[in-house]
């Protein structure tokens, strides 16, 4: 898992994620830790922390995985409209940078897949 091997707007594009998950509407604050496994506080100082990240952290891996993976398939979300205000890429492409990330191969995205993905 490294930021290292996304190009630049890749990067741009996990930021944003982190953004979505802190800022936006998708994630209650009463289920976001359930669901997150880590507080808001984190993810926000994650994302105010960028680009000068600990990868071998585990909350900062935690925080990037989980803000791609949740706003990819978190059950409840129903929010599509409010996905470009944060994100300007699809579903799909955001699959493969949250796979390129995890140095995983890019499969096309399912939702079971969502919570195999969890950290």
């Amino acid at each position: 898992m490294s930021l290292a091997d996304l190009s630049e707007p890749e990067r741009g594009i996990v930021k944003d994620c982190l953004r979505a998950a802190v800022e936006g509407p998708f994630f209650p604050e009463s289920e976001f830790h359930t669901i997150f496994g880590i507080e808001r506080d984190e993810v926000k100082s994650v994302l105010e922390s960028w680009p000068d990240l600990d990868e071998s952290n585990e909350s900062v891996r935690c925080a990037i995985n989980n803000s791609m993976l949740n706003l990819l398939g978190y059950p409840s979300h129903d929010k599509a409209q409010e996905w470009p205000k944060f994100i300007s890429v699809t579903r799909a492409e955001l699959w493969g940078i949250l796979q390129r990330w995890k140095g995983a191969e890019v499969r096309d995205y399912k939702a079971r897949d969502y919570f195999d993905g969890l950290l």
